[in-house]
């Protein structure tokens, strides 16, 4: 009954974040709007996100849970190069997310193969 109950709060916060994703894409100013945030704010919700991002990583690798740090390195590999992407097309310098995208997703791969 709890796995399941998780499960279905797990979906829900999977369509709560692929909803603000389409909102950000099909207009940043709305978009940011209707998810209450504002440019001024951005870098310290930045900071508050990778943050705990940085601390469920580090308790994935605590705990021996490859799975779960799999999942979370996949995500900061696909942050790391979709930065690296927008900073590259805009002229701007990108290298260090590329590095860090490389960096998490050979780290995905090994926690890929330490599950095998």
């Amino acid at each position: 009954m709890l796995s399941t109950l998780v499960t279905i709060v797990g979906w829900l916060v999977v369509a709560l974040m692929v909803t603000v994703t389409v909102l950000l894409a099909l207009g940043k100013e709305r978009g940011l709007k209707m998810i209450q945030h504002d440019r001024d704010h951005l870098p310290q919700a930045l900071l508050v996100r990778y943050a705990g991002l940085s601390l469920l990583a580090l308790l994935a690798a605590w705990i021996g849970a490859p799975s779960v740090l799999f999942g979370l390195l996949l995500g900061f590999a696909v942050i790391g190069f979709g930065d690296a992407f927008i900073y590259s097309r805009a002229g701007k310098p990108h290298w260090i997310h590329l590095i860090g995208g490389g960096a998490a997703a050979v780290g995905a791969l090994l926690s890929l193969f330490a599950m095998l």
